[in-house]
């Protein structure tokens, strides 16, 4: 399951970074999903890393400033969010942030170019 939201992400990724060069450096990933032994974990939490962080969030704001950025995230089509994904989708809802559930490439691509439509 891991795998088709990787390979979602990654066609996604590739394809924004083709259609908006402009905004290529403003588009991020948050590496929640990753394996790590509890050392390694601390570390990232010490950081910053929180659980429930999208996989991905675009820093710019919409066409009509409508929003300021956009928390990314991936899912299969019967893929859920956990209870950390929706308390963090609230809160950047909360703060005029828009947040995406993308479950297929057109998903991404039309929320995307409805997002950034004139820019």
């Amino acid at each position: 399951m891991k795998n088709i939201e990787h390979n979602l992400q990654c066609a996604c990724v590739k394809w924004f970074r083709l259609q908006y060069p402009n905004y290529a450096n403003n588009l991020i990933a948050i590496p929640n999903g990753a394996k790590r032994d509890p050392r390694s974990g601390k570390w990232y939490k010490d950081e910053g890393l929180m659980a429930g962080a999208p996989d991905l969030v675009l820093l710019a704001p919409d066409w009509k400033a409508e929003f300021h950025g956009v928390g990314i995230e991936f899912k299969t089509e019967k893929g859920k969010q956990t209870d950390a994904q929706k308390n963090m989708e609230t809160d950047l809802k909360k703060e005029n942030n828009r947040y995406l559930i993308c479950r297929s490439f057109d998903d991404f691509r039309n929320e995307i170019e409805k997002y950034l439509k004139n820019k």
